[in-house]
């Protein structure tokens, strides 16, 4: 099967970003001998800078899967170059897709809503099943977050959401939340499948003897208990209360944060002001040395705004302090708490509360041994039943080559008549 998949914002493990569609990809290359391209952008979006052709060869070579760069406009803000950012991939996909031979089945992935339109216009020219995935709901979250006012671009959009998930042959969300709400809009519940973030079960083993070596890395001793965030650095993301946090903790502590974005700055500069020596900011390290860091930390944490529209977020950072082991403290209410709470896997600490997410992370270190091992377990459990990359992967696959069958069937009963 000749599968597309875009996503704007997709990045090979080599770089720090949203992995999901290369390693969905890669599954399906290697376990189910399908031919897929993978269409991404060649502006890295979290770094905001280009991603140069060393970068782009060092990543890991997939028979079977092709990596389709794509330029898109540069911008380093939430500010009319971003629009222009998404435009310009969106258009250069349409473009470029024409030109190609056509895919049995057409995946892609939101946010935005520009770069999925353009694939059901290229699923219907190339006449292929068209699958809407919904990592983020706009423009719900644009209106809820950036507080967009503009009466006739939130009419727009909301036309765009609705055209699309009419037109979808398959939609899949990434959370329960996300499918109540796209059900709620109308949309027929069988039409949507749950394919949540995951972990390919081979990608980390435990090396206790390198702990040393990457808690050196982070700047911490050797002593000290040490809480590890690992992810985007945007206004979403609400991590100058993970900063502020320092303030109330004792000697003995230490806040680590992994990633890029463009609240990076702002963050280095409260860290300064503050002076708190006990928060470390790092640059984006790859996927698969993540796992290394957060093996090297006490626990991780979750922070999203004290926003409804995070109450149904997953984070995959959940999934990746899961299948390490480590407790998690989350400042995160709705679905992520519930999941953490359900399984006893760590703490909620209070939304945008620094003095709460100080508390919660000494009382974690208070823990004995025998109920950090209980944690470890139930993580890895969870991984196993609902985060195996694979297996995940497997559904997906096989629900697309239903679609597949189905519109092959279709084109062969027109063909008789």
């Amino acid at each position: 099967m000749r599968i597309w998949v875009a996503n704007h914002y997709a990045v090979p493990p080599n770089m720090g970003g949203i992995t999901r569609h290369f390693e969905l990809a890669r599954e399906w290359a290697e376990q189910e001998d399908a031919d897929v391209t993978l269409w991404l952008s060649s502006f890295n979006h979290s770094r905001r800078r280009f991603i140069d052709e060393e970068a782009k060869r060092d990543g890991e070579t997939v028979p079977g899967l092709k990596l389709q760069w794509l330029w898109s406009f540069p911008h380093d803000g939430n500010d009319s170059r971003r629009v222009v950012n998404m435009v310009s991939f969106a258009l250069l996909f349409f473009l470029q897709g024409l030109f190609r031979a056509r895919p049995h089945v057409l995946l892609a992935s939101s946010p935005h809503l520009l770069t999925p339109f353009a694939g059901w216009m290229l699923a219907k020219l190339k006449r292929c099943p068209f699958v809407l995935e919904v990592r983020d709901l706009w423009p719900d979250t644009l209106i809820k977050m950036d507080g967009l006012h503009q009466t006739w671009v939130v009419n727009a959009l909301l036309w765009l959401e609705s055209f699309l998930y009419r037109k979808a042959d398959k939609i899949v969300v990434l959370t329960e939340h996300q499918r109540r709400f796209i059900r709620d809009k109308g949309v027929d519940p069988a039409k949507i499948t749950l394919v949540p973030n995951g972990i390919r079960m081979d990608s980390w083993k435990p090396s206790p003897a390198r702990r040393e070596e990457y808690r050196r890395r982070m700047g911490v001793a050797s002593d000290q208990f040490v809480a590890l965030y690992a992810g985007a650095h945007g206004p979403a993301n609400a991590l100058e209360h993970v900063v502020l946090a320092g303030v109330h903790l004792p000697d003995g502590y230490a806040i680590v944060l992994i990633g890029d974005g463009p609240e990076k700055d702002r963050l280095c500069a409260l860290k300064q002001e503050k002076g708190l020596h006990n928060v470390h900011l790092l640059e984006p390290v790859p996927k698969g040395e993540v796992f290394r860091y957060i093996e090297a930390a006490d626990c991780g944490i979750i922070s999203l705004k004290d926003n409804e529209i995070f109450r149904g977020a997953r984070p995959n950072k959940l999934f990746d302090y899961m299948y390490v082991g480590k407790p998690i403290v989350s400042t995160v209410d709705g679905e992520v708490r519930e999941i953490i709470e359900k399984n006893g896997v760590g703490v909620f600490s209070g939304a945008e509360d620094p003095k709460g997410l100080a508390k919660a992370l000494m009382s974690l270190r208070g823990q004995k041994q025998g109920k950090r091992d209980t944690i470890a377990e139930n993580g890895r459990r969870y991984i196993h039943t609902f985060g195996n990359r694979q297996r995940l992967a497997s559904q997906l696959y096989g629900e697309m080559k239903g679609l597949m069958v189905r519109e092959m069937k279709s084109v062969k009963e027109i063909k008789r008549m």
